[in-house]
């Protein structure tokens, strides 16, 4: 009761009763068709006899007249008989054959009309006289038959008296192939004449034989044929049979135990013959050729059909049943023996009374028999089912047991399927485990309060040791002093940074490190992040290029300085591994909706790459890419700033290849703050054309021109589409500087090299630093005092807090239309100016330094020389 029944399968026969049952089905289908083709068969069988009768009872119907015609014209012929004087008159052309012979009496004569022998004729019948001299012709004429071979007076004395009624005809066998009927003339036991009427053989087998309906004979009293057709004859057999028949029938000749035909008996005349039509069974068989051989065809057909399909199913229905029926009990001896050694124990309760169905001896081993005083009725079994999957619970022995169990349904009822784990050495492990990680932890924090402390205290001394070398730098060194005095800085700055990044490593790893939101603008944050930058990459001669997408949000809520950390390692990554090109930093809108954005910084560059088996281990602390500049760095900011990003609920992806460079993407989910808009609010008029090689600047300034208001569009083409009245061109290709000539009507030649109406604003791009960006020009001046619709447009893009030294707005307008300097960037701070002299720039707040800012504000870039 308590254990998994396990077939044995070599007692199992092989279950072969369907293939058996299919056989029997099969043989029973073609006995049913059999039977029907049978039955059709024996339709269309008696259907034809039908037929064949109905031609018989014609055919005998017809004979019957034919003889009754010659039996009453031989009793009107013997009516005709008179006895009396000769010499009386008679009717006129009435013949008077006489009678007186022996055997007859005196004066006796047959009174034989016109009409009689007419009808003589017609039936083709021959009339004669038998008596004691002979066989006499009276009428009819002459048959070319043998008189000697016609029944004698003898023969028909004989005859007399066995017929009962009382006007007897007599039928008699004339010759071997002929028929008689005769008629004594005088009543009494032995009649002296004879009347004889004989018929026409050939006109009697005419009469007597139907077309179509197989052979026909005329049998005598005594059952022997006196008229029969030719073929088909019946043999012996058939004789036989047919000769015990004495009445009026119609059926099937038998004769041992094989038919012999149809066979139609009709009595003629009163004299006991017999009239018989005979169907052999070759001509039934030949009228059911064709419905046999078409049944056959198709009971063959079906045959095989049925063989065919058989085979069939069973190929493919009842073999593979068998081989699944093998096939499970196979599994089943599997997962019971499985079930059996498994190293957990199983036992199967009803739900209904919590009655023990199934248990496999693990469990028993585990538990004991079943009895009151076991585990077995520990509150386990009430509470299974119960109280989610799983419950745990001591047995009697201190081993702890977890008790899985699971609704589902055996043997048409509803069970519970329990299974049991031995979890003793697991929460003896666990005990052991949790103690170990406790200890780890208590060591873990003590090394993290270690490197904070120590970091902290070294922090200290070297902030005075820079301070220190600071101070120094700015008394009187001789060259290879200051060389000494910048080795040193530069490592104290290493030394800085390697320390700040433990300390943040130490930070993350305690979980002390928390992010402080706040209000920021990720446009000027980008800005900033790149001025950081720019002197290191004018230093190694590579082109450092920022774009800002025009979507951004104006003030979004997060950590701007834990982003600018993130930024600034990527970016001293990517000038670090990058020997020549270009390092650009993006910045877009990937997703906004409602107060919810999601903002993506990119840094590209076109360095040495990563290789592919690299990448999988970049972001782990203390991880370097193998390489010369490698040893420059101690592999902790790309660790520290996966971290960073994924605190901020963000993401850090890396695409590489070798020899083409690097892409590092930030996605960082930021709330979007309510804010006004901090840039210029420019008019639509003059419209304001830029130019540039990269087309993705010159779009982000475009973007950014018409966010303010402007009407701003890329120039392509011929340079005369900036023939428009006060129209401004933003120029990012000092190098290759247009060949525009001005409008239609040439004004003189501004000094700058442009003339006409239309306002132009030049951003240079060459040069090695931030500062020196514009020398100014007085055209500005000029389009102020003479009140041009350029002005409006220019004095909106550098309004605001004006740049110092400059205090009116004569010297803003100075700076609104200028030629390349030698240098250009991207930043915002102070500009000192002087007429006719370059100015430094370290853009403002609200990089509002001229009609170029708005160029700035989407497209920062810092050349190599």
């Amino acid at each position: 009761m308590f254990r998994f029944p396990r077939p044995s399968l070599p007692l199992v026969a092989p279950p072969t009763t369907a293939s058996v049952l299919l056989r029997w089905l099969t043989v029973c289908v073609f006995l049913c068709l059999a039977a029907a083709t049978g039955f059709y068969l024996l339709t269309a069988l008696t259907e034809d006899i039908s037929s064949h009768r109905r031609d018989m009872n014609a055919a005998a119907y017809r004979a019957q007249i034919y003889f009754d015609q010659r039996e009453a014209l031989l009793r009107y012929l013997g009516d005709s008989v008179v006895v009396g004087d000769p010499s009386a008159p008679s009717s006129e052309g009435v013949r008077q054959l006489p009678l007186d012979g022996p055997g007859g009496k005196p004066g006796q004569r047959l009174l034989l009309s016109p009409r009689a022998e007419h009808t003589l004729q017609t039936l083709q019948t021959h009339l004669l006289l038998v008596d004691a001299q002979g066989t006499h012709w009276l009428a009819g004429g002459q048959a070319d038959v043998d008189i000697a071979g016609l029944p004698t007076l003898h023969v028909l004395q004989q005859r007399s008296g066995t017929l009962a009624g009382t006007d007897p005809v007599y039928w008699l066998r004339a010759g071997d192939a002929g028929v008689a009927l005769a008629q004594p003339v005088q009543a009494g036991p032995q009649p002296g004449q004879w009347l004889m009427l004989l018929l026409d053989s050939a006109a009697a087998s005419d009469m007597i034989d139907g077309q179509g309906i197989g052979g026909y004979a005329l049998l005598d009293r005594d059952g022997q044929p006196a008229l029969s057709s030719l073929a088909p004859r019946l043999d012996s057999a058939g004789w036989k049979a047919l000769q015990q028949r004495q009445d009026d029938s119609f059926g099937v000749l038998w004769s041992t135990g094989l038919p012999r035909g149809v066979a139609l008996v009709k009595g003629v005349g009163n004299d006991g013959w017999r009239l018989v039509y005979h169907l052999p069974p070759r001509l039934l068989l030949g009228d059911m050729a064709t419905s046999l051989l078409i049944s056959s065809a198709l009971l063959l057909l079906a045959g095989i059909a049925l063989r065919l399909l058989r085979h069939r199913v069973d190929r493919q229905l009842i073999q593979p049943a068998l081989l699944q029926h093998r096939r499970l009990l196979e599994s089943l001896d599997f997962s019971s023996t499985v079930i059996d050694l498994a190293p957990v124990g199983i036992c199967v309760l009803r739900r209904s009374d919590r009655q023990l169905l199934l248990s496999n001896q693990l469990l028993r081993d585990w538990l004991g028999e079943e009895g009151t005083d076991s585990d077995w009725q520990a509150p386990w079994r009430g509470h299974a089912g119960e109280r989610g999957r799983g419950l745990e619970f001591t047995a009697r022995d201190g081993r702890q047991l977890q008790v899985l169990h699971a609704a589902c349904r055996y043997q048409d009822d509803d069970v519970l399927l329990c299974v049991f784990h031995d979890i003793s050495r697991h929460r003896q492990a666990q005990a052991a485990l949790s103690s170990a990680r406790q200890a780890a932890d208590a060591a873990n924090q003590a090394k993290s309060a270690f490197l904070a402390t120590m970091s902290h205290e070294i922090r200290t001394p070297l902030y005075g040791v820079l301070g220190t070398l600071e101070l120094l730098g700015r008394t009187p060194l001789d060259a290879r002093q200051s060389q000494y005095l910048r080795t040193i800085e530069s490592s104290s700055s290493v030394l800085l940074q390697l320390i700040s990044d433990v300390l943040d490593v130490s930070k993350i790893e305690s979980g002390q490190l928390s992010l402080e939101p706040a209000s920021f603008s990720p446009r000027e944050l980008t800005e900033s992040v790149l001025r950081s930058f720019a002197a290191a990459a004018t230093r190694k001669g590579l082109q450092v290029l920022v774009c800002t997408d025009p979507r951004l949000p104006t003030r979004v809520l997060g950590d701007a300085d834990r982003i600018r950390q993130v930024l600034g390692n990527l970016l001293s990554n990517a000038i670090k591994f990058t020997e020549h090109g270009r390092v650009v930093l993006r910045v877009r809108l990937v997703h906004r909706e409602g107060e919810s954005s999601v903002l993506a910084w990119q840094v590209t560059d076109t360095g040495v790459g990563i290789a592919t088996e690299e990448q999988a281990r970049l972001f782990e602390p203390f991880r370097q890419v193998r390489g010369a500049a490698s040893a420059q760095g101690t592999g902790l900011g790309l660790s520290i700033s996966d971290r960073l990003v994924r605190l901020m609920s963000g993401e850090l992806r890396v695409v590489s290849e070798p020899g083409l460079g690097s892409s590092f993407t930030v996605r960082l989910p930021l709330p979007v703050l309510a804010a006004t808009e901090d840039g210029p609010a420019l008019l639509a008029e003059p419209p304001v054309y830029v130019r540039g090689r990269d087309r993705e600047l010159v779009d982000s300034a475009c973007g950014w021109l018409r966010r303010w208001g402007a009407n701003a569009q890329p120039l392509q083409g011929d340079p005369a589409l900036l023939d428009h009245a006060g129209a401004i061109l933003m120029d990012g290709e000092a190098e290759q500087p247009l060949a525009w000539q001005g409008p239609a009507r040439p004004r003189r030649r501004d000094p700058d090299g442009w003339r006409g109406g239309t306002a132009v604003g030049l951003a240079g791009t060459a040069g090695a630093g931030l500062d020196r960006w514009w020398r100014p020009t007085g055209t500005c001046r000029r389009w102020r005092a003479a009140g041009h619709p350029a002005w409006h447009v220019l004095d909106r893009l550098g309004g605001g807090t004006p740049a110092a030294p400059m205090r009116n707005a004569a010297d803003r307008s100075a700076r609104c239309a200028a030629r390349p300097a030698g240098t250009a960037g991207a930043g915002r701070g102070r500009q000192s100016h002087q007429p006719g002299d370059p100015g430094r720039t370290a853009a403002g707040p609200g990089l509002r330094g001229g009609a170029c800012a708005g160029w700035c504000r989407g497209v920062a870039a810092v050349p190599g020389p």
